[in-house]
Parts: C-alpha cells; structure tokens; sequence
C-alpha cells in the first residue's frame, strides 16, 4: 500500500472511529438543539420594542429558529412544529401549521426565556365556551432546563388585556374523567385571580413551579380533583398590585383545596401569603412533607396533615 493511500485510509479509519464514540456517547451530529425532539415547542417572547411584537430580528428575542417571528407570528407560520404561544401549541394548528399542534394531547415544551401573557384552559369540552377538546388527553407543559418562562396576567401597554388576565386564572385544568394526567413542570405564574384552577375530577402533577403576587390562591383545587406538588414555591398570594383591578383579596391563600378535593405537598415552600401556605377546607385528605412556610398571615398550614414519609 502506497504512503498516500496509507494515510487516506487512517484518516478515514478516524472518522468512523470518532463518530461511532459520539453516537455511543449519546452526543448529537447536529447543531440543533436536543430540545427540538418534544412533539411540540413553544418559543420566548419579549416586549422589546414595542408590546406585542411580532416580527424581530433573526435570532433574538426568544426567536428559536431564527426566522424573525415571535408570538402569534410564528404560530401559522408553517408545519414545523415551532409555536409562539402556549395556546396556539395546545391546540390543533391553524393555518399552514393546521394539525401540527399538540391537540390537548401531548408535551409542549418551551425552548426559549420569554413572558406569556396567556390564560389557558386544558381538559375536556363544553366545560368553559369555546375551549378544550373533545378528545382531550395527557398533557405536559414545561420549560426546557435553564429556560424561564413566565406566564404572567401583566403586560406591559396591554391594559384591557391586563384587566382581563388579571380577573381570571393563568391555567385551569379541568377534566370529568380521572384518566388522564397533566404535569406542569418549571413554570412561573404571576398576577392571576388564581394561578392554577383544578376543577372536577382532574389528576395534576407540579413539579418546580413557582407562583408568585396571585390575588387570591397561587393553586385551587375543588371537587373530586387529585394535586401532587413537588419542589414548589409559591409566594406573596394577595399582595398583588394594579391599576385598574382588585387588589384586596377575598382569601390570599397559597395552595388551597376544598370540597373533597386532595393530594400532597413535598419539598415546597409557602411565604409571604396574604392567607395560608396551605390550607385544607374540604373532607379530602391533604398531607404535606418538608413543606417550609414563613410569614404567612393566616397561619402557615390549616387542615392538613404532616406525612412524616418521605
């Protein structure tokens, strides 16, 4: 074997041999971020320059794919899976994006740091006008490690939406099955009347979110609903402020569950509520592990029982 051909052949032998440890090693030959294999993916979004902007510069402002639309410009851009709102991504798609939407049946996953002014509803039809899905299933939302997403009633220049946003929920879940399941993962929601509204017989898991200056509960559960809470915070229920809307609350409690609702709180933390950090005024069971409460003006923790079971 000639010297040049010698060397072609190790050069090639080398090639093989690094790519074969980079796919043993799980590393991607791709320069697209992991986080596009989730089904669905919801980009940032900022208010610079102006609130509501759709249309920025490549790349910045949350623009994951870099093609210069955020918000409701990237949502019917095309079939690539990439929305620029929660709501559009739950949904079905409309537009060139028609059935590349999550359908209130899959995991959406935000890829970007960015604000949501949104109120979402997830679960079953014909509960709330015009939301929700005939064949609503499973669903997770959750922001993708290091990522913050901020799913807030304010924006700032909107004030019939604030006004709005800030009367309602951030998100309710509310199925009449007990079949399926929804997990919220990594999320912060802010200046709501209610953070999170679980309502008839839904299953939900919360993992690392944070609730924060929510006017009267950061979390309400009702009826026959179930809530595991894990690695939470939840903060300054009923201290909210803004113009234009109630800001005295009726309750200021952090987490609170009623009629017989239950479920369970670990590894969370309750401070600086109007009300309770957790309160139980149902015949559910409600327990809570390692649950740190502080500065909680109604006492921090009513009706539930310590579950001294990690």
């Amino acid at each position: 074997m000639s010297s040049f051909r010698r060397i072609l052949y190790s050069r090639i032998l080398l090639a093989f041999s690094l790519a074969a440890l980079m796919l043993l090693l799980g590393v991607s030959l791709s320069t697209q971020s992991v986080s596009a294999n989730h089904p669905v993916l919801v980009e940032g979004n900022c208010d610079s320059p102006v609130p509501g902007t759709t249309l920025v510069q490549f790349g910045t402002c949350g623009d994951y794919d870099g093609d210069g639309r955020i918000g409701t410009a990237e949502d019917t851009d095309g079939a690539d899976r990439i929305f620029g709102t929660l709501r559009a991504a739950l949904g079905p798609g409309t537009g060139a994006a028609a059935g590349t939407g999550a359908n209130f049946n899959g995991t959406i996953t935000i890829v970007r740091s960015g604000r949501f002014a949104e109120s979402l509803f997830i679960g079953d039809q014909g509960i709330v006008p015009g939301e929700g899905s005939a064949a609503a299933g499973h669903v997770t939302i959750e922001a993708a490690p290091g990522v913050v997403a901020n799913i807030n009633a304010v924006l700032q220049g909107d004030a019939a939406g604030n006004f709005d946003r800030q009367n309602t929920y951030g998100i309710r879940i509310s199925y009449l099955a007990n079949n399926r399941r929804v997990v919220l993962r990594n999320l912060l929601i802010s200046n709501f009347d209610v953070g999170v509204l679980i309502t008839n017989d839904s299953r939900v898991t919360m993992d690392n979110c944070r609730f924060e200056n929510n006017l009267n509960f950061g979390i309400r559960v009702r009826d026959t609903s179930r809530l595991a809470v894990f690695d939470s915070k939840v903060y300054a229920t009923g201290f909210r402020l803004g113009s234009g809307t109630a800001s005295t609350p009726s309750f200021g409690h952090g987490i609170y569950f009623e009629n017989s609702a239950a479920g369970e709180v670990a590894h969370s933390h309750g401070t600086g509520n109007f009300g309770a950090a957790l309160a139980n005024a149902g015949s559910g069971l409600v327990t809570y592990y390692e649950l740190f409460v502080g500065d909680n003006r109604q006492g921090p923790i009513l009706g539930a029982v310590r579950n001294n079971t990690p």
